[in-house]
């Protein structure tokens, strides 16, 4: 049985990712973590950190992209959540075992990033990363 570590990101999805990201600086005081385009999903991420966890603010990078389709068909807001846990692959494998639809791909940083199907949590998008 796997175990949920920690929260390690709420990412939201925004058209503008500079007036997301003043907005949440100046309502909350959020300071940047760090800041980062990834060419492999289309995205530009600004993160703002929150205790150990962060908010990433992620906009898309090209018209077309994943993220530029679920921002079409559902307006800004939540994307994901990031959790930590002990073992991906026994998540994996629980999670299977279950009936929850799991996706395992390799994330930006070369770990695996276990995806659910949100058809199974309510609506959520949840990502599974390793310690």
């Amino acid at each position: 049985m796997f175990r949920v570590i920690d929260l390690k990101a709420v990412t939201v999805a925004t058209p503008d990712l500079e007036a997301a990201v003043a907005t949440f600086r100046k309502n909350f005081g959020f300071s940047i973590t760090r800041s980062f385009d990834s060419a492999e999903t289309k995205t530009r991420s600004t993160c703002l950190g929150i205790g150990a966890a962060e908010i990433e603010m992620m906009t898309p990078t090209m018209d077309g992209s994943p993220l530029a389709g679920f921002l079409a068909e559902r307006g800004a807001g939540l994307h994901h959540l990031l959790l930590e846990v002990d073992d991906v692959e026994a998540a994996r494998a629980d999670l299977a075992e279950r009936g929850i639809e799991v996706s395992v791909k390799q994330g930006p940083d070369g770990r695996p990033v276990a995806h659910l199907s949100s058809a199974q949590t309510h609506g959520v998008r949840i990502a599974l990363v390793g310690r």
